[in-house]
């Protein structure tokens, strides 16, 4: 049987109690989205989507299905522990955004078909669902989100012209040799390619000493190979770069009157601590250095915001929230009054995904996959820009360069 969530209700208090009670699940049943009652002061919320021509005006239902893992098959009510509850949250962050903005697009007249599966985080079930009449004649696939979920179910499925998004994932889309499908979050080349980018827009090769400080771990040495390729082929090789395994002795290799940059690819919190400890202290001992890290430095919460600024610490990033721009604040507004909660990282991205797709969607209908690569969306967490690659599909090209400015990440501009 195939396992279809119907309805959440609102979070408020216990969380993990109230989830459990507003599960209610139907076999082979969806969730329609429609235009809510008029409620005072409900308005909804805006985000910028550029017109590419005049939309096509269609007044159907458009269907959408999600596939997220809450892995309800292992909660048991009566000896679950807030350690099995929590394994939901992902998915019921995402959920939440994701429904909160086909809300806010229904205010203004649309309508949505929405049906959200449990893919459980099991290959059996993701494969029934692959396999499962309710998936084929949809309008959207959105998920499975880990990369061995995506792989199992376009194995499986047979979609047609339906394009399948990869909302979370950060893998290759080669890894995945899928035409028809959307990838959101920007993997590591991309990452590479953003630092080398800025390195030679902003630097002239006989004015900084370049240094790479690369572990030789799998991870890390992935990241560094995509830095060093980029370097070579967008300078002509203007860039030496001096790669070491660690920061020990760093100092001879560093200049005195050149500025350094020095580059770490690990996100390893143990190496890291004290790699940067030893940069600031250099730093302090008269040498100009800039530092550039791993992407996954943006959740480092036990990184010194002090020693980073220092040190002019800037990452790349796929995620970012500013929590002062009005349409930041009235979807906090908008989602604490609905859930009872704080939206977290994954609520701004099932926001964004819906909020783009489910406008698409409403202009093109079917013909929407055309206007992909043409549509520019400025959402709350991350620009959508696609471009379409006829092998591996299509993926979002759209980037940041994070910085610390009082003593916190701050959008480079």
């Amino acid at each position: 049987m195939i396992l279809v969530l119907n309805h959440l209700l609102r979070l408020s208090g216990n969380r993990y109690l109230c989830l459990l009670c507003g599960l209610i699940f139907l076999s082979a049943c969806s969730k329609k989205v429609f235009p809510p009652k008029p409620v005072e002061k409900q308005t909804p919320i805006e985000i910028t989507v550029p017109n590419v021509e005049q939309p096509v005006k269609k007044n159907i239902d458009h269907s959408i299905v999600l596939l997220l893992p809450f892995q309800l098959n292992t909660i048991n009510l009566k000896t679950s522990k807030k350690a099995d509850l929590n394994k939901a949250d992902l998915a019921i962050d995402f959920y939440q955004g994701f429904k909160l903005a086909l809300d806010s697009l229904s205010i203004g007249g649309h309508h949505y078909d929405l049906k959200v599966f449990d893919t459980q985080n099991t290959e059996t079930q993701i494969v029934n669902l692959a396999l499962s009449s309710s998936i084929k004649n949809q309008d959207l696939i959105v998920g499975p989100i880990f990369p061995e979920g995506i792989r199992t179910f376009s194995e499986f499925s047979d979609l047609g012209k339906i394009l399948q998004v990869s909302p979370l994932a950060a893998s290759m889309p080669s890894g995945f040799n899928d035409p028809n499908l959307v990838s959101i979050n920007n993997s590591i080349d991309q990452h590479a390619l953003k630092i080398a980018e800025f390195v030679i827009k902003q630097y002239k090769p006989e004015d900084v000493q370049l240094v790479l400080i690369n572990t030789q771990k799998t991870i890390d040495a992935r990241y560094s190979n995509f830095i060093k390729r980029y370097l070579n082929e967008l300078s002509g090789s203007g860039f030496r770069v001096i790669e070491r395994p660690n920061v020990i002795g760093i100092e001879g290799y560093l200049s005195r009157t050149k500025n350094n940059l020095v580059l770490i690819t690990s996100s390893d919190r143990s190496f890291l601590l004290p790699a940067i400890d030893k940069l600031y202290n250099l730093k302090n001992q008269q040498f100009k250095i800039e530092l550039f890290g791993h992407p996954d430095w943006m959740k480092a919460r036990y990184l010194n915001p002090e020693k980073m600024q220092a040190l002019n610490a800037r990452i790349s990033a796929s995620y970012f929230v500013n929590y002062k721009t009005q349409d930041v604040k009235n979807f906090v507004a908008r989602y604490r009054n609905e859930f009872g909660m704080e939206p977290s990282e994954y609520s701004f991205k099932g926001f964004d995904t819906a909020y783009f797709f489910g406008t698409l969607i409403e202009k093109y209908d079917k013909l929407y996959p055309d206007y992909l690569i043409k549509e520019i969306y400025k959402g709350l967490h991350n620009e959508f820009r696609f471009v379409k690659d006829p092998k591996y599909g299509y993926r979002n090209t759209s980037l940041m360069l994070l910085r610390y400015q009082n003593f916190e990440l701050q959008l480079v501009k």
